[in-house]
């Protein structure tokens, strides 16, 4: 019932490999997603001894149960949220410029590696590199860390309603302080803007994504909703140049 999935994600982290293997030799960048993925699955096939993707749903049953109408209403909501946000915050200024000529101010890992890749090609590659690294993100945080809080708390004797509530809070807190402390260390002193929209979008993204991969019982809503608001931010970014009119070269 996951053949699919893996074959999904064994594509999406060939062609990681590849563009990393190219960008290692332009720019000295390495790309541990492909690591990180594959390590994040053997240690959940360890711990649930099964087949990790099929434990946390992302079969094809329940891909085709997934809540539609709710996706794409977030989606929209969260898009528009952000391009709003990004136009208020990412200002380009000379002062910005100048953050983003140091790297103290970054598009990440995916535009960077494919920045000097024509637009089209650039955006067909971003697919399955944006497809990896969300996954890798909704497996590790919405996946496991939910999973191995809800079973520490539960040792403790903590109540199942509260475990899950707690569970979920700390993952999404967590996913938030992924971004905000990077943010933070490289603007402190710059921009403080930058570095809230990090933490608080993330989090609050990060609880309405356990939420529905709850209801599910699955993480396809989780992974489906966050790869559809990278991949679209991406493409919008590419096209518009909007990095490349920070002063991005």
């Amino acid at each position: 019932m996951t053949t699919s999935t893996y074959i999904l994600l064994g594509i999406s982290l060939l062609v990681r490999v590849l563009v990393s293997c190219a960008a290692r030799e332009r720019d000295g960048f390495t790309d541990a997603t492909p690591f990180v993925v594959c390590f994040s699955l053997v240690l959940a096939g360890i711990i649930h001894l099964g087949d990790p993707l099929e434990i946390y749903g992302l079969n094809m049953p329940s891909l085709l149960k997934c809540p539609w109408t709710t996706l794409i209403s977030l989606w929209t909501i969260a898009f528009v949220i952000g391009r709003v946000a990004n136009f208020l915050i990412l200002r380009p200024t000379a002062g910005f410029r100048k953050m983003v000529d140091t790297g103290h101010a970054s598009p990440g890992g995916v535009y960077l590696s494919l920045k000097d890749y024509p637009k089209p090609y650039g955006m067909i590659l971003g697919l399955p590199m944006i497809c990896s690294q969300t996954f890798m993100e909704e497996f590790i945080f919405r996946g496991l860390s939910v999973s191995l809080g809800k079973r520490l708390l539960g040792s403790l004797g903590v109540s199942t309603r509260l475990t899950g509530l707690l569970s979920i809070t700390g993952s999404s807190i967590l996913f938030g302080l992924i971004h905000f402390v990077p943010a933070f260390c490289c603007l402190r002193g710059k921009s403080i803007g930058i570095p809230l929209y990090a933490l608080i979008m993330p989090t609050t993204l990060g609880m309405v994504f356990c939420a529905l991969n709850q209801a599910t019982c699955s993480l396809w809503p989780g992974w489906i909703a966050h790869f559809g608001l990278n991949y679209a931010g991406f493409v919008w970014d590419r096209i518009f140049g909007t990095w490349e009119t920070h002063g991005l070269r």
